[in-house]
């Protein structure tokens, strides 16, 4: 009887995937013949946090899920990261999916050469200067990761102990605030998370760019992510006329017109997209 009475108790469960209005409007405007420009956030979003980058892989349902968005011809799909893009095309070996990396400094679009928005030579000094500064200041101590992308680097302190991170983190911001210029980059934050990155590295500015440079007239954009990162997309797509949902709790967005709980969520909602 137990058991019974427990089914038919979570059977009344709302499901936030199943009772999204943004699904329902996307899933009308499919069944109507209009089309989706897809912008999809990764750690967090749809693979959750991890202890480290490399630890947050894709499983296979994720990549057969990726692989039926970026096969229906009214959904263009488009994974921006802030990974670098040679870490979302190992992960990611999908036919047909924009990959964005860097916040969009980098960028795949299927049947073109990568793309790579800023020279390489221009950042890579400031790069190598905060990477050092940052690797003296952790080194010795636990729980701390540096993640060197290449045209940015990252500073992980998610599992250090508190009192490593609330010693090391407004060092390595003041160290890393001395060596940047603030016109040719950024000084990004994040819960427990440093990282210095080129002024190009915005995903609202690379949401914008993919609108404005990719033809897919009357699509509706829509956006899902779950940082203060992605509420810089958020912003854009909502003056763009879309629909932007956060995901978690990380981020008590104020651009989001909705919520999902969890990257399982996410899928749901994804599958549930996809036309019959």
């Amino acid at each position: 009887m137990v058991g019974k009475e427990f089914l038919n108790h979570i059977s009344h469960i709302p499901n936030p995937a199943v009772n999204s209005p943004a699904l329902a409007t996307i899933q009308q405007r499919l069944r109507n013949g209009g089309r989706i420009w897809l912008f999809l956030d990764y750690d967090g979003t749809l693979v959750p946090i991890a202890r480290t980058p490399d630890e947050a892989q894709p499983d296979s349902a994720l990549l057969e899920l990726l692989k039926s968005l970026a096969r229906v011809p009214a959904i263009r799909t488009v994974v921006l990261s802030g990974r670098p893009l040679a870490s979302l095309q190992a992960m990611l070996p999908v036919s047909g999916l924009i990959l964005a990396g860097t916040y969009g400094i980098e960028i795949q679009i299927p049947g073109h050469a990568v793309m790579t928005r800023i020279e390489p030579e221009s950042v890579r000094p400031t790069i190598e200067q905060v990477k050092s500064a940052w690797g003296e200041l952790i080194a010795m101590r636990s729980g701390f990761f540096l993640e060197d992308k290449g045209l940015a680097v990252a500073l992980h302190a998610r599992f250090a102990e508190s009192a490593d991170a609330d010693f090391v983190l407004p060092r390595a911001q003041a160290e890393a605030r001395h060596v940047i210029a603030p016109d040719r980059f950024r000084l990004l934050g994040g819960e427990r998370f440093l990282e210095v990155a080129p002024v190009l590295a915005n995903k609202g500015q690379t949401v914008n760019w993919l609108l404005d440079h990719i033809a897919f007239a009357d699509a509706l954009p829509v956006y899902l992510g779950d940082d203060d990162k992605d509420e810089e997309a958020f912003a854009v797509i909502r003056q763009r006329g879309g629909i932007s949902i956060a995901v978690g709790q990380r981020q008590q967005s104020t651009q989001a017109i909705e919520r999902l709980p969890s990257p399982h969520t996410v899928r749901e909602w994804l599958q549930l997209a996809l036309p019959v």
